[in-house]
């Protein structure tokens, strides 16, 4: 019975590539989902809350390379490569450039981090710690998901992934153990990423056929032309998201940044679904933008389910994962579950549907000005209100963003093509 159901409705080779895809992202996302759950509750236990605030610290600072790196490839070079997958050489010419321009930005982050780094005590005091936290960045920066997702073969590295997060895990379990090993943490992290980008280039090189070949300087341009908007776009919400974060470290304490850095990362967790139906259909409705419609309600249905659920299992969530000592968590993931609909709603008229029409500036001006608003909010409040001024920065960006994407889908639905 089941057999012909499937049969009947996964009839064509679009739809059972899409099934794949999102079966591969969900295995992927739901053990990503899982780890949180496992390392979340240990960390806060084994290293303490104010260390665990003290790594997201730095990696909060890490992350400004991270949207560098990344440069809006997620969207550009996915939607390039799902648009000529079929021809092998221009398939390895984005490829090629689209990995040529990943490494000239990692050396600039670099040279931006390491800047930094050495012009402020504090961090300079604790260089492993900074420095194991931008190993991990880059590596997970770097890896090429954009490729795997534009081909809709997520299966291979599905099993890759799952294969370094079992890896990471263990090694967490072994060698971090008391409160000084908190340097570990990401050093161990940088090491799963770094696995897992390495074999990866080996699956596109002998799965795919696709070789690195020295892009000319006019394919290297282009890659960061067409990349720009949607950079713009992925870089400025760290204004507002990772800003919170650091200002938190700044104006509080690390214990503060602790308890942040836990409620958040539930939330991401459970956000991930949305990224999980953003990514499968990204490549399908770059090509058959008609079924956006179909995408549209699972979207704000999952969206809406999932925060109405987030609200009322908060108490248990944090008794469950972080124990009755820390039992205000649940204040602070309940402040912030309206970002969980927000992110749906974002995704859903953002890069799956302005951005395929070709309205990148839109999009682009929206992350901009939202983000400027609420940086400028943030400073304000933050000092003030401390965990709740962080609460209030993330999760009003969020709405904000994604009302302002409803409100231009609505003016341009049905009046442009896709590019």
């Amino acid at each position: 019975m089941l057999t012909k159901f499937i049969g009947k409705y996964i009839n064509t080779d679009d739809k059972r590539r899409l099934a794949s895809s999102f079966i591969s992202l969900s295995v992927l996302r739901g053990f990503q989902f899982l780890i949180p759950l496992i390392t979340l509750p240990y960390l806060v236990k084994t290293i303490g809350i104010e260390n665990y605030g003290r790594v997201n610290f730095a990696l909060s600072l890490s992350v400004y390379c991270s949207a560098i790196i990344q440069y809006g490839f997620g969207i550009t070079a996915t939607r390039e490569i799902a648009r000529n997958r079929s021809n092998l050489i221009k398939l390895q010419k984005i490829y090629s450039a689209t990995i040529s321009a990943s490494v000239i930005l990692t050396l600039v982050s670099v040279i931006l981090f390491s800047l930094i780094v050495f012009s402020f005590q504090e961090f300079s005091n604790q260089l492993s710690l900074y420095y194991f936290t931008l190993m991990y960045v880059v590596f997970q920066s770097l890896f090429p998901i954009w490729f795997f997702q534009g081909v809709e073969r997520m299966k291979y590295i599905t099993f890759l992934s799952l294969g370094t997060s079992v890896m990471y895990l263990l090694s967490l379990i072994i060698l971090v153990t008391n409160k000084q090993d908190y340097v570990l943490v990401p050093l161990l992290h940088a090491n799963a990423a770094f696995v897992t980008y390495i074999i990866s280039i080996i699956i596109i090189k002998r799965q795919f056929r696709v070789k690195y070949e020295l892009p000319t300087f006019a394919e290297l341009k282009q890659v960061f032309k067409e990349g720009f908007n949607a950079f713009i776009s992925q870089l400025a919400p760290n204004m507002y998201n990772n800003s919170s974060v650091f200002l938190l470290g700044i104006f509080a304490n690390n214990t503060v940044v602790g308890f942040f850095s836990a409620s958040a990362k539930l939330i991401d967790a459970i956000i991930s679904l949305a990224h999980i139906l953003s990514n499968t259909f990204l490549p399908y409705l770059s090509r058959s933008l008609e079924n956006h419609v179909f995408f549209q309600r699972v979207m704000i249905g999952v969206g809406a389910t999932l925060t109405g659920l987030t609200f009322i299992t908060a108490e248990w969530l944090t008794e469950l994962l972080f124990s009755a000592e820390n039992s205000e968590v649940s204040i602070y993931i309940r402040g912030l579950a309206v970002s969980v609909i927000s992110t749906f709603i974002f995704l859903t008229y953002g890069p799956n549907y302005l951005m395929l029409i070709g309205k990148d500036k839109i999009v682009r001006n929206i992350a901009v000005y939202t983000s400027l608003a609420f940086f400028a909010i943030a400073l304000i409040i933050i000092p003030l209100w401390g965990i709740w001024g962080a609460i209030v920065t993330l999760s009003g960006a969020r709405t904000a963003m994604g009302i302002l994407q409803y409100i231009f889908f609505k003016k341009y639905r049905g009046k442009g093509q896709i590019l």
